[in-house]
């Protein structure tokens, strides 16, 4: 689907791209699991499964450049508009009133994304979170969620959300949880113009030196990261899995990526796989094929 050329080099440690801080956001699971067991300690409200879906559509907006040209689109989206860190902000100074803002870095930089947070949004944040987050939303509406992750442990029975290795790939089941079937993608790229983020300065792209890559898809070549292919490749998975209906709109490696898989008629040939395999089958036949399916990716 899509090819990194073969001048690729090993990335420096991981960092956030737009600013650089003294810490790595991955953090080891003993740390996730600190930050989860004091998140489970606080008096938040869990997300929890809709039991009906919701009439209407939810944006979720992340940081790419193209999202720059979406702002007007923004403006009269018929739905709810969801930030995912630094776009939150964004959003605001651009006269948008953002719903909610989602997050899952567990590091205390994610607050950072929340200086003057407003009251009339609610905050999702990933019981990963780190504990300094939610000290600093402490009167304000927070909503605790679980992202699936093999490492750590939570309550037995809690919903968790599953998807890919970033919170932009993870909130579309959340989204999916609360009841939207209807998705929408802004700023998804997964990839650089002449910058890293829609907020970011003009030039500071990293270097071939500092991580940057070339990778193809569609027949276009963009400046990339290997975090950012692995974003894009998560994106694509979830766009196939996903049991209602994702948009991906704007620019970059990952709308390219979309629009390839979907071309490729993939999602038909699954529909039909269920089909045959469903067809005069018995109810408790149907469910264990239904079952193999999930188990083999095909969620639908």
């Amino acid at each position: 689907m899509f090819q990194q050329h073969d001048d690729m080099v090993p990335l420096k440690p991981a960092d956030r791209s737009d600013k650089i801080f003294d810490i790595n956001p991955v953090l080891d699971k003993g740390k996730r699991q600190a930050n989860i067991d004091s998140a489970l300690k606080r008096t938040v409200p869990h997300c929890m499964f809709r039991s009906k879906p919701r009439s209407g559509s939810v944006a979720i907006v992340a940081s790419g450049p193209s999202v720059t040209h979406e702002v007007e689109t923004l403006r009269a989206f018929e739905g709810e508009l969801w930030g995912i860190n630094g776009a939150f902000a964004w959003l605001r100074h651009r006269g948008l009133a953002p719903h909610g803002f989602i997050g899952l870095d567990p590091e205390w930089f994610l607050k950072e994304y929340l200086i003057d947070p407003p009251k009339d949004a609610t905050y999702y944040l990933g019981a990963c979170v780190d504990p300094q987050v939610f000290d600093h939303l402490k009167d304000h509406n927070v909503r605790l969620w679980f992202p699936a992750d093999s490492e750590v442990k939570y309550p037995r029975g809690v919903p968790t959300v599953p998807g890919g290795s970033s919170c932009l790939a993870r909130a579309p089941y959340l989204a999916y949880m609360l009841g939207y079937v209807d998705v929408h993608v802004f700023g998804g790229d997964s990839s650089y113009t002449d910058r890293t983020h829609v907020y970011s300065e003009a030039g500071n792209c990293p270097t071939k030196e500092q991580g940057m890559v070339l990778a193809q898809s569609n027949g276009k070549v963009f400046k990339s990261a290997k975090n950012m292919i692995l974003q894009a490749s998560d994106m694509v998975e979830v766009a196939t899995n996903f049991p209602g209906t994702i948009t991906i709109h704007g620019g970059g490696l990952m709308p390219e990526m979309c629009a390839e898989m979907s071309a490729s008629g993939i999602m038909e040939r699954l529909v039909a796989e269920e089909t045959a395999i469903l067809s005069g089958m018995n109810r408790q036949d149907r469910r264990a094929a239904q079952r193999h399916l999930r188990r083999h990716g095909f969620d639908g």
